[in-house]
């Protein structure tokens, strides 16, 4: 076994079961995966600036602009002014946004049991999170400035 092995099937099963999540939110909920995961940050974070929102989903302070651009296009999230900082807003998490993460994370649920769920224990599972865990830690530790 070579890293590249390990590399091509854990890009591969990312791949794979991202696709199956996205096509079931866009079904349900009419919202695409890389949006629903910056309703959950907003959720998560409350009141926030973007550059908090792309610190959280590892993208540029652009690409994480345009994403929030069409979720308050949606009327998903909302801006406002940022009372401490005139030059940033204030992205929250739009009322109507909230019954839509509550779906989408059921629907998140159900696909994960039926595409990753059914094929590894507990244990496996449990083993996977730390060792994709540490994996994560290491390279936000590559990342770091110096």
């Amino acid at each position: 076994m070579s890293l590249y092995d390990v590399f091509f099937d854990l890009t591969r099963a990312e791949m794979h079961l991202w696709d199956r999540i996205d096509d079931a939110l866009r079904a349900e909920i009419d919202v695409p995966l890389g949006r629903f995961e910056a309703l959950l940050v907003l959720r998560r974070l409350g009141p926030c600036r973007i550059l908090d929102v792309s610190r959280e989903l590892a993208l540029t302070v652009g690409g994480t602009s345009k994403l929030v651009d069409k979720l308050e296009t949606t009327g998903l999230c909302l801006r406002a002014p940022n009372p401490d900082d005139r030059r940033s807003s204030l992205i929250t998490l739009a009322e109507a946004a909230r019954a839509v993460v509550d779906r989408g994370e059921a629907v998140i649920d159900v696909t994960l049991r039926s595409h990753l769920g059914v094929h590894l224990s507990s244990d496996e599972l449990s083993a996977l999170r730390r060792a994709l865990h540490v994996l994560r830690q290491a390279s936000r530790a590559d990342t770091s400035p110096v």
